[in-house]
């Protein structure tokens, strides 16, 4: 682990804090991934549904779409460290319950929603504190490298999670997967216990609603992240249909069953996970805007031709290409908010990317699921597609501080101007 800290690329985990965190991170991830995939396709199994097997995500969604600026204002009062404690002792509670259930027999559908309604509560608190971690465990000069790997150790753990959930759920059933899962959570929770983070002043002690609010107008009333965190809201709401459709591209479109749709979502980690890479070795990049903006139709571009295979390989293959195009452009955004956000407003801030990406979930469910029963899940993948392109290039034509943003004449962070509001230059 310190030999690969040398290299540029991760040159992040030459911090003994955000190693530990990291490292951590992506085995608990790995267990998360495993009961995401056996999960979703334990519903599709009992329901044969599309519309049924994405309403899973649609209430894991629902909370962070109204509770993540709650979670971001509770991130910028408390300590960030024991939070996340809190907030990943109750995801093991979570798995836990699901293990039980599983194991018994209980398990039914309505279970399954429950239960996600609950995490995507966790979730809202839950990534803004994560997001708002970082800088706090590296410098500043790694802090985009940093955003980057954690980009890779999200999309890493899909490589292993997903097949091996896949294969497993074959052999032995879902309730083992859910039980690994649980399991993994001691693999952050013990580096959270150790770990001591930089000491974050903090700002000025005010209502919640009342931070709420600040956080609301700073990204209000700073274009750039404005149009960054819509641009991020509108590709969340149509990137990720072919994520919750995935079972059933699996079983309907491809004739296959939990491994093959372990294989795809797993193809989908490789590809993100290169993604991530990438932006990670690149570093900060002088004009993001063009990058995030070529990322986003390179994505749709893929999702179109993903809608159109039915052989197993070329959809993996079309699939990993696109999870990374999607990947970079997330990378890219977040790390391109987090350098013009102050420290005093960083929870808060990404509390509304979380929202953003996350809160467009509920509409990327039910898009997708009323899409795929009326006309079927390639259909519903390819109309999110054109969607996805067409809201890119509206963003990057009406928002040309983005398009036009050169790092190295505009220093960061930034103060919010109200004047730039919907600002071209």
């Amino acid at each position: 682990m310190r030999s690969l800290s040398s290299l540029s690329t991760f040159s992040g985990l030459r911090h003994r804090n955000y190693r530990l965190f990291w490292t951590g991170s992506l085995v608990s991830l790995i267990g998360t991934w495993m009961q995401g995939t056996a999960q979703s396709y334990l519903v599709w199994e009992l329901t044969r549904s599309p519309l049924a097997t994405t309403l899973t995500t649609l209430f894991f969604g629902l909370p962070s779409m109204l509770l993540s600026l709650v979670g971001g204002a509770i991130a910028d009062r408390v300590d960030r460290r024991r939070l996340l404690l809190t907030t990943q002792s109750l995801f093991t509670l979570q798995a836990a319950i699901l293990t039980v259930l599983a194991f018994g027999g209980w398990l039914q559908v309505w279970h399954i929603y429950l239960l996600a309604l609950f995490s995507g509560a966790i979730i809202a608190v839950d990534a803004p504190t994560r997001q708002s971690l970082v800088p706090s465990l590296v410098s500043r000069e790694d802090l985009s490298n940093a955003i980057a790997l954690n980009s890779t150790a999200f999309n890493g753990a899909r490589v292993i999670g997903p097949p091996l959930a896949g294969l497993l759920y074959a052999a032995a059933g879902p309730a083992w997967c859910f039980l690994l899962n649980t399991v993994s959570f001691l693999a952050i929770l013990y580096p959270l216990s150790i770990i001591r983070p930089e000491p974050v002043t903090p700002g000025p002690r005010r209502a919640v609603w009342h931070q709420v609010r600040e956080g609301l107008d700073y990204s209000r009333h700073h274009a750039l992240i404005f149009a960054l965190l819509l641009m991020v809201a509108l590709v969340g709401t149509f990137a990720f249909t072919y994520i919750v459709l995935m079972p059933v591209i699996a079983s309907q479109v491809l004739g296959g069953g939990p491994r093959e749709n372990g294989f795809l979502t797993g193809a989908a980690g490789v590809g993100a996970t290169l993604g991530a890479l990438t932006v990670a070795t690149l570093g900060r990049a002088r004009r993001p805007g063009r990058i995030i903006a070529g990322f986003g139709l390179a994505g749709a571009a893929g999702l179109v031709l993903f809608s159109l295979s039915r052989t197993l390989l070329l959809s993996m293959v079309i699939t990993a290409a696109t999870a990374g195009a999607i990947m970079a452009f997330l990378a890219t955004t977040n790390s391109t908010i987090q350098a013009y956000t102050p420290d005093a407003l960083r929870g808060r801030i990404m509390s509304l990317y979380t929202m953003a990406l996350i809160g467009g979930g509920p509409a990327n469910a039910l898009l997708a699921g009323v899409l795929a029963n009326a006309l079927g899940a390639p259909m519903a993948i390819a109309i999110s597609a054109v969607l996805m392109a067409l809201a890119v290039i509206f963003i990057a034509s009406r928002y040309r501080s983005l398009y036009d943003l050169d790092t190295n004449e505009e220093p960061a962070p930034v103060e919010p101007t109200p004047q730039l509001v919907g600002s071209r230059r």
